[in-house]
């Protein structure tokens, strides 16, 4: 076995303030309000991080990539959702049957590949990704923000393949087999799960949707157009 990873270091972020409440927050056990270290989200209130920390995995995954890309520290979450929201970069749409109730969507790709831009790097969207072609972006020193199910979160069943965004900047080879995707998660209910989480090939391909994008240094190679892909979370 052998590891192929990014020519540089992904620094690991938590959508929540508090990654070792990630669990009992997602289940239910915890309100995020409570949260002790949400003042650390640059948020104005307990209420504006407990809101946006449910939404963030979008604007949480280019964060870690241009930090590590561009090794620049850059400012809070919420600092990154309020500049994808000046992009007009949240999708919410309006049901016939319920006008004072818009249903939110998530992130958009493009406005989210736009802030990357934005802060030095190179980035683009893709769509119908294989194993091999995560193998080969990661090779030419290019991270995948990588559309998948948030139940890759856990080690339960997979039940769909889109909804949240991931960071992977690296995978396990057998041969030239991918045998393992290597993320950040920024939802991981479990430490294992969060930072560097090794995800057999298998269950990632049963939980990934296939569209991505692909982020760089400055100018990594010409830009190709950008396709229009749905939101995630």
């Amino acid at each position: 076995m052998a590891d192929l990873l990014v020519p540089y270091s992904i620094p690991y972020i938590c959508q929540f303030a508090t990654p070792e409440l990630v669990h009992d927050f997602v289940h239910g056990k915890r309100d995020p309000r409570t949260d002790p270290r949400w003042l650390e989200y640059g948020a104005i209130s307990p209420q504006e991080y407990a809101h946006w920390a449910w939404r963030s995995c979008g604007v949480v995954c280019v964060k870690m990539a241009v930090d590590g890309i561009t090794g620049q520290p850059s400012g809070p979450v919420m600092d990154w959702v309020r500049a994808g929201l000046m992009l007009d970069g949240y999708l919410t749409e309006l049901r016939p049957d319920r006008p004072d109730k818009p249903v939110e969507k998530g992130w958009k790709h493009l406005a989210l590949a736009q802030l990357a831009i934005e802060r030095g790097c190179w980035a683009e969207l893709a769509g119908d990704l294989t194993l091999a072609d995560l193998a080969r972006i990661i090779q030419t020193g290019k991270v995948i923000i990588a559309s998948v199910s948030a139940e890759l979160g856990e080690d339960g069943p997979l039940t769909r393949r889109s909804g949240h965004l991931v960071v992977v900047w690296g995978v396990e080879l057998k041969g030239r087999d991918v045998t393992h995707v290597i993320i950040h998660n920024p939802s991981g209910r479990t430490t294992a799960l969060q930072a560097g989480a090794r995800i057999p090939a298998v269950r990632f391909m049963q939980g990934f949707s296939g569209r991505g994008i692909i982020i760089g240094p400055h100018a990594a190679w010409p830009r190709e157009g950008n396709m229009k892909i749905p939101a995630d979370g």
